[in-house]
């Protein structure tokens, strides 16, 4: 079992091999689940997904989903936006809810740059009922089907520490990618060694038990608010890790979802796009000061927000495609 850093002392309990939460029936209610896709049949793989910050200013530093309908509206349309409205029905989704900070806490933490480790004890309630949730799926669900982790920003953090902390997470137990969208200074050093061989980082379109990593900015924007020198970073219009650029015939799709009214918009051949190694980011080809930035809360030509949206499509194909190549190597 690997050594957790100091800073979670005593406060995680070890079981079966990866870390767990103390209330071990907590995720067997399925009040405790945004989505809990219990069908048998009709489904190509799964996906096991963590949603990203979703509530802003609040009277606690957690997001506390419990006695909110509101948030928990809110929390279930993107969820299900950014699961079933983009790989649709063929997959089976399994989503917690979750304990994680609020956009006010995020933002005094992610003034330090770059983010050091230990600054994720913050996030540690999160990042525990995660590891929680993703054991019972395991233990109740999974029966050897192939399966992707998909997280964005805050949730790519809870599931890199899942993946850190579960040994049992490799490709020959049917773990297919994670796609850890909008981590934050994801240094290549640090993945390699909180990882080692285990799980690599994805080069290309094609390799398994992998994690992928992209934070999306154009040239004139602050790299080093999400990445900077040292992070990893692919192109998902062409999954390169190098500076070759992809061109807009190769975006296949932007899938974007107000949670507002509902509504669902989509965009193809949107932009170009190619990975910039020496600030760790990927550069789309969009200027500043659009609706598709983040001015108001990350700065000019900051695309965090739009890190899933804008690459929908291509995500989906890639997750399809790695699960052929997983069946055909592992399926029994």
């Amino acid at each position: 079992m690997k050594k957790l850093m100091p800073f979670w002392g005593m406060l995680i309990l070890f079981v079966s091999g990866c870390v767990s939460f103390q209330d071990r029936d907590f995720y067997a209610d399925r009040n405790n689940w945004v989505i809990r896709d219990e069908r048998k049949t009709g489904t190509d793989y799964d996906v096991f997904y963590i949603y990203s910050t979703l509530a802003g200013k609040a009277k606690t530093s957690e997001m506390e989903w419990k006695n909110d309908p509101k948030l928990q509206q809110k929390i279930t349309g993107f969820a299900n936006a950014q699961t079933y409205g983009i790989f649709g029905k063929k997959v089976r989704v399994f989503s917690p809810y979750l304990h994680q900070l609020t956009y006010a806490s995020v933002m005094k933490i992610m003034k330090k740059r770059p983010l050091p480790k230990a600054e994720w004890k913050h996030f540690e309630r999160g990042m525990k009922e995660t590891a929680a949730a993703f054991r019972y799926y395991l233990r109740h669900y999974n029966k050897g089907r192939p399966y992707i982790l998909l997280g964005h920003s805050q949730g790519a953090m809870d599931l890199y520490y899942l993946m850190e902390n579960c040994p049992e997470i490799k490709k020959e137990n049917g773990f297919v990618a994670a796609y850890l969208v909008g981590l934050p200074h994801a240094e290549t050093e640090r993945i390699r060694r909180d990882f080692g061989r285990r799980v690599t980082m994805a080069q290309n379109a094609d390799d398994l038990g992998v994690v992928a990593v992209w934070n999306t900015q154009n040239a004139q924007a602050n790299a080093d608010f999400m990445a900077g020198k040292g992070c990893y970073c692919i192109n998902p219009l062409n999954w390169r890790t190098d500076a070759v650029p992809a061109g807009r015939n190769q975006h296949i799709l932007a899938y974007f979802y107000d949670y507002r009214t509902g509504k669902t918009m989509e965009k193809s051949k949107m932009f170009g796009a190619r990975v910039d190694p020496a600030r760790g980011v990927l550069i789309v080809d969009l200027p500043s000061d659009s609706v598709w930035d983040a001015k108001g809360f990350m700065g000019k030509g900051i695309f965090h927000m739009n890190d899933i949206w804008f690459f929908a499509g291509n995500l989906r194909a890639n997750a399809e495609h790695r699960v052929r190549l997983w069946k055909k190597e592992y399926k029994k």
